[in-house]
């Protein structure tokens, strides 16, 4: 006769084992279908694409050469170092966000954070990643979302870095080409502390700060300046207004992540149950308005929003409009591992019931 502890710990390895199996077989069976919005997705990503080819169209008109890194040959894709390079940053990162893939992505944010035409939202932005910009523009336009803008000029290396054809044009070019509707409220210079100016100042450029604010005031939009970072960031929750049902923050601009130890702590991608909220006064405005209870969308680490949504990183070309996993989501068999549970379970009490009998069977 087996010891009874040796027929336990069969039982329980046949449990596991057939847990193992149920888990193998609801990952093979998975399989992919249409979001219920693609048509949606579809038609933002096809807008950016055309808005791209747009402004393509206009950098080459004024002579400004396409990057050797811009390996799309997009023409967004900015130098390396300008007067208006703030802070470094990833060629790869900037490529990839101009892709017309994340428009859909920002369809999906947007549906799942459960919005619906005439909803408004706020968007602050730096001049990093003007993808990323033109993407969410665009998909709030197709939803019809109103939209309130506060960007500044500051751009890490390759994003909107021409002084010639900065993040501001790019938004003028976004309205004159139709491609979107929005309202900015205001624009600021950006880089530290958003007082303007390039890293290397005093180094290749001079000047960087005053070109920073002559740009601003050239661009025909409000222009927010503080030397209180506190106060900078109280001015544009407050300019927002009160009737706001998400914030999106798209790059690493002072105000919007704020200057604390706290920022990194804030979550990427869709963010409705954020992490604890600071009390300092320089927490920035993703913890602002997700401590008044306001979903925010916070899209700066361009490496896991694509990982995380079924884009390709840094592909070239760029996936064709609708292909990509974006689209799509992916439907696992759910009575599977539920039978398997059972079966599992089964097992087990059995084995139980084996183990009770067979020490009776000692007595």
């Amino acid at each position: 006769m087996k010891k009874p502890e040796k027929i336990g710990k069969t039982y329980l390895i046949a449990a596991f084992l057939i847990l193992l199996l149920g888990a193998v077989l609801t990952y093979t069976t998975r399989h992919e279908e249409d979001n219920p919005y693609r048509d949606l997705q579809v038609e933002a990503a096809q807008r950016m694409f055309d808005a791209e080819a747009y402004m393509k169209e206009e950098i080459l008109s004024l002579g400004i050469p396409i990057e050797a890194e811009d390996l799309n040959q997009t023409g967004l894709l900015g130098p390396e170092f300008t007067e208006l390079t703030s802070t470094p940053g990833d060629v790869d990162a900037k490529r990839t966000s101009l892709s017309p893939d994340f428009s859909a992505l920002l369809i999906r944010y947007y549906i799942n954070a459960g919005l619906s035409a005439g909803d408004t939202i706020a968007i602050g932005s730096s001049g990093s990643f003007p993808g990323l910009l033109i993407a969410s523009l665009i998909a709030a336009d197709v939803m019809d979302l109103n939209v309130r803008l506060i960007c500044s000029l500051g751009a890490s290396m390759h994003g909107a870095t021409r002084p010639e054809y900065n993040i501001f044009d790019i938004l003028h070019a976004l309205e004159r080409g139709g491609f979107a509707s929005f309202d900015v409220l205001a624009v600021s210079p950006g880089g530290n502390n958003d007082q303007g100016g390039g890293i290397l100042e005093g180094v290749l450029y001079s000047g960087t700060k005053e070109l920073s604010r002559s740009l601003c005031e050239e661009s025909g939009y409000p222009v927010i300046y503080f030397d209180d970072m506190a106060k900078n960031i109280r001015y544009r929750f407050d300019l927002y207004g009160d009737d706001i049902s998400l914030f999106v923050n798209i790059g690493g601009a002072s105000p919007n992540c704020g200057t604390s130890s706290y920022t990194l702590n804030f979550p990427q991608g869709l963010v409705l149950d954020p992490p604890t909220i600071p009390t300092t006064d320089d927490r920035g405005l993703n913890y602002e308005f997700a401590a008044v209870g306001i979903p925010v969308l916070n899209l700066l680490n361009v490496r896991q929003l694509a990982a995380d949504n079924g884009i390709v990183y840094d592909a070239v070309p760029f996936s064709p409009v609708g292909e990509s996993g974006v689209y799509t989501d992916i439907e696992y068999n759910t009575a599977i591992p539920v039978i398997f549970l059972i079966f599992a379970v089964g097992v087990i009490c059995i084995g139980v019931i084996r183990k009770r009998d067979d020490k009776k069977a000692e007595v």
